[in-house]
């Protein structure tokens, strides 16, 4: 790896007496001290100082600059800091961009990943203090696999067992899944249950007992300890566009890269129903599915690091605006630009309490309902391109001013004129002509160095290909962020109102030539349509109409992609089934994020489904999802989670608060995180466990799901009437019979 593994600045690496300023780098499990070239300084305003630029404004400012020592000098309340107070490591990767290359981590990195699995007898969400680790599952790096298993009577050994696996193994990266979230906490929870003190010290690598911990809210947790880095997937996934859609359980994540983890039922089952061996594999297969992810997620995250030139720790704990804080940060510091307030110090107007922001991209559902064609033209790497073709960069692009409010976007006399409702006026843009800006040199450099690795075809090019794609799609939502410093709002609002404005005409264009219903959907940067497009046609005329509009422009930077899709059914706005050309559907949601509903929903819906995507919608076939006789108690059974404790909730008429009462009938102390299982039935909601018989259950009110979901897929026409209020005997031979 080209750069350290891990490298901080505090008050602990400064000497007081001296002002030196040490960098303690961790690499090649070892640590060192290196002296930072780094100063730390802050600017005053006098006016004979220097005469600085300032970002996003044709103004400069006098300054003076000033060294001091951290945690020893008192600094003036008038003190002016570059780029807004940033960590000082931070500003030593902007201001000496090659220094961490002299300290590449040449070892091969070691990585732990594990997963938990924890035993909640009470049926609740099993995350405190009361409810035992089962099992541990690891798997390493260099291949070893292992599963630490209870006794059968605590799981203070389990623990011991991992604290004593992490000091041997003595890794670089402890990883897993949810686990900053979730496996770390708990089993810092259950560490304290049993008392085990200096347990963080044994994790950590340098006996130190920073970093990790249990706290109060689960995403407060550090992720990093001690010369280790805690690399947590779920967050990498979450950043993967590619998942769109998909909900992110490690299980659903999984199937969508092509594994098939096993499953475990918890319904009717505690975890420990099951045999030591199920548990054993279920485990395995869960860390095996996070360390295939980590394999296809780090060199991505490495390539990023030593792209950037960065401590590996410090690109993985970063939000994702750091990309663009490191880069825009680097290349304004050489132009002597300083930067003393943030966006929304600098632009008021825009970021503003009595509303929303700023306008976001358009998204339209033209055509509800079933396609058997569908055609979708996307624009390739669209707020990149965007920025590129106007020149946008935060040492080109200057807010000047707002005008009247109108939905036309336009540019006279050498400003843009940037139409937003949320701000609820013409946004006045200015972009200097004159010299290429610092954010279009960095795509163009980034998407030639793309180019090779995106034709590759080994698993190497396609990290790097994606990690680039990355580092270029970050800058737009960057200079959007309100407590940015070295990028700015007018870069951020100009794009999306133009990829707006891009994304309309496009459809305007489509519509003309093939008709108002040749359009289905759009969304951001996409269009679906059930014609055949000719995108180099579109293209064209989308290029000569920017041209017109900004005769400045470089429209060669705007292009598109197609793909092909069989039969699409479309329900509203972010809620569709596509079949792709392999057969297999791509569904994107909430209708079917239905992490709450019960198997009933979920088999009517898969049928539904089936039957609409394959144009097989009958009497017969809408009649036989009303057969409820088919299915069995279980399938009825929904679950709902309490999100807090029981006396925050106000409501008494709330549903949770009706559920906690009938567990605590039975003997279950609500607490926050608990999922009770209930049904609906002729009484009302009811546990799972206070119902005997699936003759119980309210046929009305499933049968209203039936009629909700036919209604989403624009098949009212086929609506059954409600039928009566008790199920048939199930002796009888069918509910169409009984009726």
């Amino acid at each position: 790896m080209k750069v350290p593994l891990i490298a901080t600045i505090n008050h602990r690496t400064i000497d007081l007496r001296t002002g030196k300023l040490k960098v303690k780098i961790y690499r090649n499990s070892e640590t060192e001290a290196i002296e930072s070239p780094y100063k730390p300084y802050y600017y005053k305003e006098h006016p004979t100082g220097e005469k600085f630029n300032t970002i996003a404004s044709d103004k400069t400012v006098n300054l003076t600059k000033h060294h001091y020592i951290p945690n020893k000098d008192i600094l003036p309340t008038q003190a002016l800091y570059d780029g807004g107070r940033e960590a000082l490591l931070e500003r030593l990767c902007i201001e000496h961009p090659d220094f961490f290359k002299a300290y590449p981590n040449t070892d091969n990195l070691k990585t732990l990943v594990f997963d938990i699995e924890t035993h909640s007898p009470d049926g609740g969400f099993p995350f405190g203090e009361k409810y035992p680790i089962v099992a541990i599952g690891i798997v390493t790096s260099t291949g070893e696999r292992e599963v630490l298993l209870w006794d059968g009577e605590d799981d203070r050994k389990v623990l011991l067992d991992f604290a004593a696996y992490v000091k041997d193994y003595d890794p670089d990266i402890v990883c897993g899944y949810n686990l900053v979230g979730y496996d770390i906490p708990q089993i810092l929870h259950r560490t304290r249950f049993h008392g085990l003190k200096g347990y963080k010290k044994i994790l950590n690598r340098d006996n130190s007992s920073w970093g990790w911990d249990a706290p109060k809210n689960q995403k407060d947790l550090k992720t990093q300890a001690g010369g280790r880095i805690i690399l947590d997937l779920l967050r990498w996934t979450r950043l993967d566009y590619s998942l769109s859609g998909i909900p992110r359980g490690l299980k659903s994540v999984a199937r969508n890269f092509g594994l098939e983890p096993l499953e475990l039922s918890f319904d009717e089952k505690t975890l420990l129903d099951y045999s030591m061996e199920e548990i054993n594999d279920y485990v395995l297969s869960d860390v095996d599915a996070t360390m295939y992810l980590y394999n296809h997620y780090f060199p991505q995250i490495q390539y990023i690091a030593e792209t950037l030139s960065v401590p590996l720790a410090t690109y993985v704990n970063a939000p994702v605006s750091f990309i663009t804080k490191i880069l825009q940060g680097r290349a304004l510091y050489e132009q002597g630009v300083v930067t003393l307030d943030n966006n929304k110090e600098r632009h008021p107007e825009i970021y503003r309490a009595d509303r929303g922001n700023y306008q976001a991209a358009h998204i339209e559902l033209y055509q509800p309902g079933f396609h058997k064609r569908n055609i979708k033209v996307d624009f390739s790497a669209f707020y990149p391109s965007i920025s590129m073709a106007l020149n946008l960069g935060p040492d080109t692009t200057e807010i000047v001013g707002y005008d009247e409010y109108s939905e036309k976007l336009e540019e006279k006399d050498g400003i843009l004129y940037v139409p937003d409702n949320k701000v609820g006026k013409r946004v006045m843009v200015k972009i200097d002509p004159s010299t290429k800006s610092c954010l279009y040199k960095m795509c163009s450099e980034f998407t030639e160095m793309r180019k090779p690795y995106k034709l590759g075809t080994t698993k190497e090019d396609k990290s790097k290909s994606d990690a680039l794609k990355i580092m270029v799609n970050t800058f737009y939502g960057a200079n959007a962020n309100p407590y940015i410093s070295y990028g700015d709002m007018g870069i951020g609002i100009t794009i999306t109102s133009v990829a707006r404005w891009l994304l309309l005409s496009a459809v305007s264009i489509i519509r003309g030539r093939h008709g108002k219903d040749a359009v289905v959907y759009v969304h951001t940067d996409g269009i679906n349509c059930n014609v055949d497009v000719d995108v180099e046609w579109l293209v064209n005329r989308l290029r000569i109409l920017m041209k017109h509009t900004f005769p400045d422009c470089e429209p060669s930077h705007i292009s598109m992609d197609k793909d092909y899709f069989k039969e699409g059914v479309w329900l509203q706005i972010g809620n569709y089934v596509l079949r792709n050309e392999d057969g297999s559907l791509t569904k994107h949601g909430s209708t079917f994020k239905a992490t709450s509903r019960s198997k009933f929903y979920l088999k009517v819906l898969d049928k539904i489904i089936e039957a609409r995507i394959n144009n097989t919608i009958s009497q017969s076939v809408i009649d036989k999802l009303y057969e409820l006789e088919e299915y069995e108690l279980d399938d009825f059974v929904m679950r709902k989670g309490q999100g807090r404790n029981k006396e925050d909730y106000k409501s008494e008429t709330d549903l949770i608060m009706n559920l906690m009462a009938q567990g605590e009938s039975m003997g279950l102390t609500p607490a926050e995180g608990t999922t009770y299982f209930y049904v609906k039935t002729n009484d009302g909601y009811k546990l799972r466990d206070l119902v005997s018989d699936v003759g119980e259950i309210d046929m009305r009110y499933y049968w209203d799901t039936i009629s909700t979901l036919l209604q989403k897929f624009q098949l009212g026409d086929w609506l059954k009437k409600r039928p009566p209020l008790t199920l048939i005997d199930k002796k009888q031979k069918s509910l169409m019979e009984w009726i």
